[in-house]
């Protein structure tokens, strides 16, 4: 096995997924796409493969909802690589509250995805990352689980879950040298694109986040935000909720 990395991206076609794997890859590292949307993984594919010709990059299907069949992907994965694997996921998906009142069937949707993918797929790839000794997982949190909003508390709730899980995933892993860093970012796109508030809103940039979480690799935190004001704003929430209030219902 070589110190060179192959990543394993989940949620590898959403912006940040695809970003990315397009700055690991420019970083001289190997790259294994993991998501649902088959043509879109292959367009993926090519796009990295015109950019990185150096690097090798592959896809293999995965279906979120799928969770027994993880194992057999992790296990392909170590098959086709003499690499140190390490894992990045991006896997989300988001509704609003109102979207949630309309169809209930959205909510188990988002910790199906957002929840019990992410903590089966980890979980199943922990035991090769223990086996090497060594490799990085970064995983993609969101403020939105840091404290409960009217418009988005459905979606929050499975981040606040996920938070949870990774903090008792981050000790066991730490103690076979495997650090495990959440990223929490600040109100990414979490329900269409629709949130305005009083205070001022940026989107956060999909490439500054790749390489702001590519930076945080195996650098031993715990917990990072993005922006890095992102924590500011959980406080903004906490204590001045009435300034955080979305200008579209």
């Amino acid at each position: 096995m070589t110190n060179k990395r192959t990543w394993l991206v989940l949620g590898a076609t959403s912006m940040v997924g695809r970003a990315f794997a397009r700055e690991a890859a420019e970083a001289g590292n190997d790259i294994i796409l993991l998501g649902k949307e088959v043509d879109d993984l292959k367009l993926a594919t090519l796009d990295l493969q015109a950019r990185s010709p150096d690097v090798a990059v592959s896809y293999m299907e995965m279906d979120p909802a799928n969770v027994d069949s993880f194992g057999d992907i992790v296990a392909k994965c170590e098959e086709t690589t003499q690499n140190i694997i390490s894992v990045f996921s991006a896997l989300e998906t988001a509704y609003t509250q109102k979207e949630c009142g309309k169809d209930l069937g959205k909510i188990k949707n988002m910790f199906q995805i957002n929840y019990f993918s992410q903590v089966y797929f980890l979980t199943a790839a922990s035991a090769l990352l223990q086996k090497q000794g060594c490799g990085e997982i970064v995983v993609l949190g969101s403020t939105a689980g840091e404290f409960g909003m009217p418009d988005n508390y459905a979606y929050g709730s499975t981040k606040a879950a996920l938070h949870v899980w990774l903090q008792g995933f981050y000790e066991q892993m730490a103690e076979h040298g495997i650090y495990v860093t959440t990223v929490k970012v600040d109100d990414y796109d979490t329900v269409g694109g629709d949130r305005r508030y009083l205070l001022y809103h940026h989107s956060p940039d999909p490439k500054e986040c790749a390489k702001v979480c590519l930076k945080y690799a195996g650098t031993k935190v715990k917990v990072r935000y993005f922006p890095w004001y992102g924590a500011l704003s959980v406080l903004r929430r906490r204590f001045f909720p009435a300034l955080a209030r979305p200008l579209n219902k």
